[in-house]
């Protein structure tokens, strides 16, 4: 480390000294030990010349020089930090473009989104709806969110929760078709709702031990969360993710005969390895840790 560059993290040292006036906090404050800080303060006073404190038995005190150094120093780096925080703000506009699944959208992401347009008010955002994230270095995106397993190249992941799958349909058609009473039996007469491509309902059906053909009776829809909202209008039973149809079952509008199936996969935040550290999308990410924290 050269001449100027001892300097100034010596002086970053003494200033946080100032604040604290006590090595030991300082030494916390710093992940240093106590004889570090008192190294680098040591050092410091033999470069510029002066004592900068009154070392007491008890406390510390400031030299009239360390008083006048201070003075300066806090306001530079003020004006210093202030320069930095600016120009990362500014990167805190235009737009951000976020690629999700629509069930992922609809439950979890649009109705928080009030409280991120508070916190972010001079950032736009784009939000496109696709069902899998097949190739994401093709795709054009800032951040994305999918359930899933996802291992892919040069993609930073950060998993956010883990998710089971439940059979539900509204309680008229379980009471007409007896699954209650039934169990199991039951869905030999049912009509299944499947959301495609997922192949959740015959693994559900595997962890069970039901020999049932999933696909005899069944309606199958290309877009996730239109099979329980069939389910909610007596059409069938479809299989469903509980975070996202607790509220529906809760509110008595959906009804889960079965039990639910633990799975392996979680949802994710998604984004080209490298870039979670760009001011708007580490915005972001930490955003959406503070509302996971809720």
């Amino acid at each position: 480390m050269n001449t100027k560059q001892l300097l100034l993290r010596n002086m970053h040292t003494f200033n946080i000294a100032v604040k604290n006036m006590s090595f030991k906090r300082t030494a916390d404050e710093l992940h240093l030990t106590q004889s570090a800080v008192s190294h680098r303060i040591k050092g410091l006073e033999k470069e510029l010349g002066f004592n900068l404190f009154v070392r007491g038995t008890r406390q510390l005190s400031l030299t009239p020089e360390g008083e006048r150094l201070y003075s300066t120093l806090s306001r530079s780096l003020s004006s210093i930090f202030n320069e930095i925080d600016s120009i990362q703000s500014s990167d805190l506009t235009g737009e951000l473009r976020i690629l999700t699944a629509p069930g992922f959208a609809k439950e979890w992401l649009v109705p928080r989104l009030g409280q991120f347009q508070k916190a972010f008010p001079q950032l736009n955002l784009v939000m496109k709806l696709n069902e899998e994230a097949l190739d994401l270095a093709t795709q054009e995106f800032d951040v994305a969110f999918y359930y899933g397993d996802y291992h892919q190249p040069n993609i930073y992941a950060m998993p956010l929760f883990e998710e089971k799958y439940l059979p539900v349909c509204s309680p008229q058609y379980a009471k007409q078709h007896r699954l209650l009473e039934r169990g199991h039996e039951g869905l030999k007469e049912v009509n299944f709702l499947h959301s495609t491509p997922s192949t959740a309902w015959q693994r559900w059906l595997d962890s069970v031990g039901c020999d049932i053909d999933c696909l005899k009776h069944s309606y199958q829809f290309s877009q996730q969360g239109l099979a329980v909202d069939a389910a909610k209008h007596s059409v069938g039973v479809a299989i469903g993710r509980l975070r996202f149809i607790t509220d529906a079952i809760e509110s008595g509008e959906l009804l889960a005969p079965f039990s639910a199936m633990e799975t392996k996969q979680h949802y994710a935040l998604l984004c080209v390895e490298g870039m979670q550290d760009r001011p708007k999308i580490a915005a972001f990410i930490q955003w959406v840790r503070s509302e996971l924290e809720q």
